[in-house]
C-alpha cells in the first residue's frame, strides 16, 4: 500500500517527529510505501527520506511562543486551512496519489473539520490518531465519532492504554490502537539493559513547568547515596517562560558537581546519543493528564531499556505489568529524596528485574505491532 502520512503540525522537537519516524521505517519494514502530505513549505525537522506532495492552502501554523489572543486567531486560521489541507489531500486520493491515509496526530475538534471538508467521502481508507482521550473531552470525542460513522473510509483511534469505550460498541469507525515505543533509529546499536558506573539519571524532554523539575532538583540535592550517581538535565523550551524558568534553575544548581544541564532541542543522532548514554530515565511529571494520554518519555524509556523513576500517575497500567522501575510519591521534597535514595542505592539489586521487565514491555508495545494494527484498519479489517 502507498500510504500518506498527513502532517500538518509544526513541531519544535521531540516525539511528534519521531512519532512520523516510527511510521515510516515499520511502514517500509513491512512492504509498505509511505509518502507525506504536508501544507506548502512545510518545515521538517528531519530528513524521512520518502516521497512528500504538498497540500494547497496555505503553510502550516506555530503557537509557539503566542499570548492568549494571538492563539485565538491562529487556532481560526489554521482550522480555516485545515479544512483546504483536508479537501486537497481528497483530491489527491481521488487522482491515485495514494492507497490510505493516516493522519498521526489530533485533538477532537479536528472531527468538525472532517464533517466540514471533502476529505469525509474519501475514495480510499482515512485514519486519524487521538493521543489519549481526556476525561473532560470524552463526551466531544465520542459525539464526534458518533457524528462520522455512517462515513464508511474515516476511521478514528484511540491510542493509548485506554481500552474501554462502551458507549462507541456501534461505531465501527472507531478504534483502539496500543501505543508504541521510540527506539534510537540512527544508531548501529540494538538497545539493551546497560549500566554505567556512576550510574546516570536522566531528567530528558520538552520543558513545561508543571514536570516538576524545581522540586526533584531539591529532592536529588538532599538526598544521600551510597552508590556514585549522576544527573542529566535536559529541556528543550518553547515559551520565554519555561526558557527563563529552566535557566533559574541551571543558575540554583551550578555549584553541584554531579548535575549537568543542557539547554536545547535534541533530534535525530543527537537526542538518540544522549539517551543512550544514560541509565535511568526521570519522569517525576504531576500532570493528571499523563493517566490518560501516553507518555512519550515513558515509552521512550521502555524502546532504549532505561528503567524509570516515575510519577504514579504515568500510564500505570505498564507499571502494574511490568517490573521497569518504581512509582514514586511526590508529597514532599523529603518523602521523594527518601524514595530516591532508595531507588538508586536498591538498584544494583534490582537490575536483574528491570531487565527482565523491559524486555517484557518492548514484545508488547513494539512498533511493528502499532503498523500492523493500523494497516488492518486500513484494510477495513478490525
Amino acid at each position: 500500500m502507498r500510504i500518506a502520512i498527513l502532517e500538518s503540525i509544526v513541531m519544535p522537537a521531540g516525539h511528534e517527529v519521531e512519532f512520523d519516524r516510527i511510521l515510516v521505517e515499520e511502514l517500509r519494514k513491512q512492504g509498505h510505501e509511505p509518502v507525506f502530505f504536508v501544507p506548502e513549505h512545510f518545515p521538517f525537522k528531519l530528513d524521512y527520506h520518502c516521497a512528500v506532495e504538498y497540500l494547497t492552502g496555505g503553510e502550516a501554523i506555530s503557537y509557539a511562543g503566542a499570548g492568549r489572543l494571538k492563539r485565538l486567531w491562529l487556532s481560526f486560521q489554521r482550522e480555516r486551512r485545515r479544512l483546504a489541507w483536508f479537501n486537497s489531500a481528497c483530491r489527491k486520493a481521488e487522482q491515485g496519489r495514494c492507497d490510505a491515509i493516516v493522519v498521526p496526530t489530533n485533538s477532537w475538534r479536528v472531527m468538525r473539520s472532517v464533517r466540514n471538508s471533502a476529505i469525509k467521502n474519501s475514495p480510499v481508507p482515512v485514519l486519524f490518531l487521538f493521543h489519549g482521550i481526556m476525561p473532560k473531552d470524552r463526551a466531544r470525542f465520542c459525539d464526534g465519532v458518533k457524528s462520522l460513522r455512517s462515513y464508511s473510509n474515516i476511521h478514528l483511534g484511540a491510542l493509548g492504554l485506554q481500552t474501554s469505550f462502551p458507549e462507541l460498541a456501534d461505531c465501527p469507525n472507531f478504534h483502539t490502537v496500543m501505543a508504541p515505543v521510540y527506539v534510537p533509529f540512527d544508531l548501529p546499536v540494538t538497545p539493551e539493559f546497560h549500566v554505567h558506573d556512576p550510574l546516570r539519571l536522566g531528567f530528558f524532554g520538552q520543558y513545561r513547568r508543571e514536570k516538576n523539575l524545581d522540586f526533584f532538583l531539591q529532592a536529588f540535592a538532599k538526598a544521600t547515596f551510597t552508590n556514585p550517581v549522576e544527573l542529566v538535565v535536559q529541556g528543550a523550551t518553547v515559551t520565554q517562560a519555561d526558557s527563563d524558568d529552566f535557566e533559574r534553575l541551571r543558575r540554583e544548581y551550578a555549584s553541584h558537581d554531579n548535575i549537568h544541564f543542557l539547554h536545547k532541542n535534541l533530534l535525530g543522532i543527537e537526542w538518540q546519543k544522549e539517551l543512550m548514554d544514560i541509565d535511568v530515565l526521570l519522569l517525576p511529571y504531576g500532570a493528571e493528564r499523563y493517566r490518560y494520554q501516553p507518555s512519550a518519555m515513558l515509552f521512550t524509556a521502555i524502546g532504549y531499556y532505561k528503567p524509570v523513576l516515575q510519577s504514579p500517575e504515568m500510564n500505570p497500567e505498564i507499571l502494574s505489568e511490568f517490573k521497569i522501575g518504581e512509582a514514586v510519591k511526590l508529597d514532599s521534597v523529603d518523602v521523594f529524596s527518601k524514595q530516591l535514595e532508595h531507588f538508586v542505592n536498591t538498584f544494583p539489586q534490582k537490575a536483574e528485574e528491570y531487565r527482565q521487565g523491559l524486555m517484557g514491555a518492548n514484545e508488547k508495545y513494539g512498533q511493528d505491532k502499532l503498523i500492523q494494527r493500523i494497516v488492518g484498519i486500513l484494510s477495513r479489517k478490525s
